[in-house]
């Protein structure tokens, strides 16, 4: 077998594209979150029985998802998630449900301040796409390198 010699630039190239992977997916998984809470969410003239109806369903669903709110919940939670599950992820040998669950725990912690809020979908919102991410979309390990063929 042949010695081959590969570019540490190679490798790290390979791990810049993993962490890409794992930073697309739980962005992709925010938005989806957040898109359905702004469809299905309560207009405001359901809210308060004597308001008119005074926008449309899409200004409804516009004034949802660029409310400034959500915005900060975004930077809040998402900011230190996305620390945790890069670090998590590369620190960690681990594989399977000990891994997803141990994650799903550390992902909880960015949201403890929605706790003492009044806004019911600014709590669920955000812990149900915690929880989402780390059962079901976080790839394990974070960084996956191609099996060598052997002759």
């Amino acid at each position: 077998m042949p010695f081959v010699v590969t570019s540490p630039w190679h490798r790290l190239g390979r791990v810049g594209l993993c962490i890409a992977d794992a930073v697309g997916r739980y962005l992709l998984i925010w938005v989806a979150a957040w898109l359905v809470h702004a469809l299905t969410a309560p207009r405001q003239h359901e809210l308060v029985s004597y308001l008119p109806r005074t926008r449309s369903y899409w200004e409804d669903t516009a004034y949802y998802l660029w409310d400034d709110s959500i915005a900060s919940v975004g930077l809040m939670v998402g900011i230190p998630s996305l620390l945790v599950i890069l670090l998590f992820g590369l620190l960690n040998e681990r594989k399977g449900a000990a891994f997803r669950i141990r994650l799903a725990g550390l992902l909880l912690l960015p949201t403890w301040f929605l706790l003492f809020q009044n806004f019911v979908a600014l709590l669920f919102v955000p812990v149900l796409t915690q929880v989402a991410f780390a059962l079901c979309l976080m790839p394990v390990p974070l960084v996956r390198f191609p099996a060598k063929a052997e002759d």
